[in-house]
């Protein structure tokens, strides 16, 4: 990767680039299909696919994000994997994280150890499993106590 910054700008016309590697990528009125960089900023753009460290995404799209912290301000991602992620006026399809701030966000599915803000989550994984061993055990312990010797 080199230390320039790579821009995409579309003045009219929107500008796609199939693939964007660099230290520090920031896209605006553009899209990209892959983009790998330590930082990533997209304003009003898109992309496919975002491997980065820092990631920072408003009035955008962007089917995957691969990063130690995102960030989604009045946009929208189906696959969120952070270590931390700020959703704000966003929309989720899947969230994996350790620490998810959020407000005004709808989080389809969310595996996450903390919570911070309110979203509104369609189904929180934890509790999902929760729920889905114990029918599991109960299934098990119904099985012996009425199976048929």
């Amino acid at each position: 990767m080199d230390d320039t910054t790579t821009q995409t700008n579309g003045s009219g016309d929107y500008e796609v680039l199939d693939e964007v590697r660099a230290e520090h990528v920031e896209i605006t009125q553009g899209g990209a299909a892959l983009v790998q960089a330590e930082t990533v900023t997209i304003t009003q753009g898109g992309a496919q696919m975002i491997e980065a460290r820092e990631v920072s995404i408003s009035q955008s799209g962007a089917l995957g994000i691969d990063s130690d912290h995102a960030v989604l301000e009045g946009s929208a991602a189906f696959v969120v994997n952070a270590d931390t992620a700020d959703v704000n006026a966003s929309i989720a399809g899947f969230v994996v994280s350790d620490v998810v701030k959020a407000k005004g966000s709808t989080i389809g599915v969310l595996f996450a150890g903390t919570i911070e803000g309110e979203p509104n989550v369609k189904v929180d994984a934890r509790t999902a499993a929760a729920m889905g061993a114990a029918a599991a055990i109960t299934y098990v312990i119904l099985k012996r106590l009425f199976s048929r010797s």
